[in-house]
C-alpha cells in the first residue's frame, strides 16, 4: 500500500512536469471588468476640486432683507464647497467639523444635532468615501438654486434658500478594482424670518447613484456598486437631474430610504 501510494505521488509529479513542459498554452487570464468613467458618460459639466462655482441665486423675494439674503447665499456656497469638492473631507472621520467651520454658529449647532440622529451621520453632512476608495482626477459638478416662502405653524412667514450640488466622482475600489462613477445629489438649505440676521434654520438632503446600498447604512460611506448595469441605470437618472435647471430629488420608494428600518434589513441580509 505504501508503495502504491508512493507510485501515485511520483506519477502525479511526473504528470505535472509533463504539463508544464508541453506545447499547450496556459488558459488566458479572465478579462478585467469594464470601466465606467466620467469620459464615457460625457456629462459636459464643470470640473471642480477645492473651489465651487455655485452660480448666482435667484433674486430675493419681495420683503426679504437683501443683506440677509446675500449672507444666506454666501453661506450656502461655502457649505456646498466643503460637502462636495473639498478633498480633505472625502475621507474625514468627522466631516461635520469642517462643515461647521463655514456656517454661522447656531446653524452649525443645528446641523450637528441633525447629524447625531441620522442613520448615516457622516453622509448626512458630506460626500464621504470608504478608506479603500480612491477618487480619481477631478469631479464634475453642476448646481441649481431654489427659493421659496412659507408660513410657520404660528403663521409667521419665512424664506428658504436652497443650493443643490450634483457631483459625479470617478472612483476605484482598492488598488486594482475597476473604474466606476458615483453620483451624489445634495441639497443645502437655509431659512430666515424677516428679522433674522444669521440665526438661520438648516435643512437638506442627499441621494446617491451608483454606490453600494448597504454600505451607506452599515458603514456610513460611499463604495461603488458592483452591478454595472444597475449603476448605468442609476446614473442615467442622475444625469437627467444634473442637466436640469431646477432642484429635484427623484422620488424613492419607502424601501429605499436610508432609515432605521433599512439599517436593520441590511444587518439581516435582506437588501
Amino acid at each position: 500500500m505504501r508503495r502504491l501510494l508512493g507510485t501515485f505521488v511520483a506519477g502525479l509529479v511526473v504528470c505535472a512536469g509533463c504539463t508544464s513542459g508541453s506545447d499547450e498554452q496556459p488558459s488566458p487570464a479572465p478579462a478585467s471588468p469594464p470601466a465606467l468613467s466620467l469620459a464615457s458618460l460625457d456629462l459636459g459639466w464643470s470640473t471642480a476640486q477645492g473651489k465651487l462655482d455655485a452660480g448666482d441665486p435667484p433674486p430675493a423675494p419681495e420683503g426679504v432683507n437683501p443683506l440677509t439674503y446675500e449672507r444666506m447665499a454666501a453661506d450656502l456656497a461655502s457649505w456646498a464647497r466643503v460637502t462636495t469638492v473639498d478633498d480633505s473631507v472625502w475621507h474625514a472621520a468627522k466631516p461635520v467639523d469642517a462643515v461647521s467651520e463655514v456656517l454661522p454658529a447656531r446653524a452649525a449647532a443645528a446641523l450637528r444635532k441633525q447629524a447625531r440622529s441620522a442613520v448615516s451621520p457622516r453622509l448626512a453632512v458630506a460626500n464621504v468615501f470608504a478608506d479603500d476608495v480612491t477618487v480619481l482626477g477631478t469631479p464634475q459638478v453642476s448646481t441649481a438654486w431654489q427659493v421659496s416662502q412659507a408660513d410657520d405653524e404660528d403663521g409667521k412667514p419665512y424664506v428658504v434658500l436652497e443650493l443643490q450640488t450634483r457631483a459625479a466622482y470617478e472612483v476605484r475600489l482598492g488598488s486594482d478594482g475597476p473604474v466606476r462613477v458615483i453620483g451624489m445629489l445634495r441639497v443645502h438649505g437655509l431659512s430666515a424670518y424677516a428679522d433674522t440676521t444669521d440665526d438661520f434654520g438648516v435643512s437638506g438632503g442627499w441621494q446617491e447613484f451608483g454606490a453600494g446600498d448597504c454600505a451607506l447604512a452599515l458603514d456610513d460611506q460611499l463604495v461603488p456598486e458592483s452591478d454595472l448595469e444597475e449603476t448605468r441605470s442609476d446614473l442615467q437618472t442622475f444625469q437627467r437631474v444634473g442637466d436640469a435647471d431646477d432642484v429635484e430629488m427623484p422620488d424613492l420608494g419607502d424601501d429605499e430610504q436610508v432609515d432605521a428600518d433599512y439599517l436593520q434589513r441590511c444587518r439581516a441580509g435582506q437588501v
